[in-house]
């Protein structure tokens, strides 16, 4: 993450949210990153949407064995293949979630009004893309701890992958609002400026003083 700073930060602020903004570096466009918290929330909401969707595909899975089961049919009491049915369904029910999370966004980008995009030139992942990053989240147990620990810190990170952020589409700067310098880096500055102002004066001499 350390690596990106250097080349987004700008030394300004968002007009609406006050959030640094940042740039990204390849096409030079102003963007501001979703506050942690709305991070968080959004993305606990995709997994709330996605795990309600594994539980609908595989309850219709249970009546469809259940039926063949009453009907005599061998395969409805072959455990092994209806465990790997399970399995298949869910990374195939993420991989089509991530898709659509990498094309028009997610559920939690939706409601939390931000965008998955890449921070080098503000681009999302797209739909190949996008089914592989949502299939990490199986292999990612600390997902979870790191989400919060994003929000904890008021970071708009997407976690485990530096390369994407997730970008505030409601800031200022997303409604077309320019970027205002940052009032503490103002102020920083001028309390610099005063300081080397007043160094001639140490120890009572003035700039004119002679020996």
């Amino acid at each position: 993450m350390s690596a990106t700073k250097p080349t987004t930060a700008t030394g300004m602020v968002d007009p609406l949210t006050g959030r640094a903004v940042r740039r990204h570096p390849d096409t030079g466009a102003y963007f501001v990153k979703a506050s942690g918290a709305a991070h968080f929330w959004g993305r606990v909401l995709d997994a709330v949407v996605f795990l309600v969707g594994y539980v609908i595909l595989a309850a219709i899975a249970a009546v469809v064995r259940e039926s063949m089961m009453n009907n005599g049919s061998t395969l409805g009491f072959n455990d092994g293949f209806w465990l790997t049915l399970y399995v298949v369904l869910w990374f195939v029910g993420l991989f089509i979630y991530g898709m659509i999370w990498g094309t028009v966004g997610s559920v939690g980008d939706a409601a939390a009004g931000m965008r998955s995009v890449r921070i080098k030139n503000g681009t999302t992942a797209g739909a190949w893309l996008g089914g592989w990053r949502a299939i990490c989240w199986s292999f990612f147990p600390f997902f979870v701890v790191m989400v919060i620990a994003a929000a904890l810190s008021g970071g708009g990170d997407d976690t485990w992958d530096p390369k994407f952020a997730a970008m505030d589409r409601r800031s200022g700067i997303a409604k077309g609002q320019q970027p205002v310098p940052d009032p503490k880096a103002v102020a920083a500055e001028q309390a610099t400026s005063a300081q080397q102002q007043n160094l001639p004066n140490l120890y009572g001499q003035r700039p004119d003083a002679r020996p």
